[in-house]
């Protein structure tokens, strides 16, 4: 078992929480509900300091996955928390399905 199989599960698990917290739920609903909004955030933020502690050894295998993309808005929810433009992490809720299915990807292959 790999190393990094907790990173990448973390990773899942952060998914999930924003999956199961924003299902049913409306764009307007969510930009109206402060807690689920920084709920939202402060997961995508975990992904993105999770995805920093990656190293790059196992990323340079996985070029479709995203990585820098979540790295760079944890920076930017990090600094620049009051300017985070809330349609923004909506799209990002919209593609994390996609990071999900490329990180089992990833546990389910021969990592070493």
């Amino acid at each position: 078992m790999s190393n990094y199989n907790t990173y990448l599960k973390e990773i899942i698990l952060m998914i999930e929480k924003i999956e199961n917290s924003i299902d049913g739920k409306t764009f307007e609903d969510f930009v109206g509900d402060a807690n689920l909004f920084d709920a939202a955030l402060m997961r995508i933020h975990f992904i993105g300091e999770t995805i920093k502690s990656i190293p790059y050894s196992l990323k340079k295998n996985y070029k479709k996955v995203k990585w820098r993309k979540f790295a760079k808005l944890r920076n930017i929810i990090s600094h620049k928390y009051s300017n985070v433009n809330k349609n923004i992490i909506w799209d990002v809720i919209k593609i994390l399905p996609e990071l999900k299915s490329q990180v089992k990807e990833i546990l389910d292959s021969d990592i070493p």
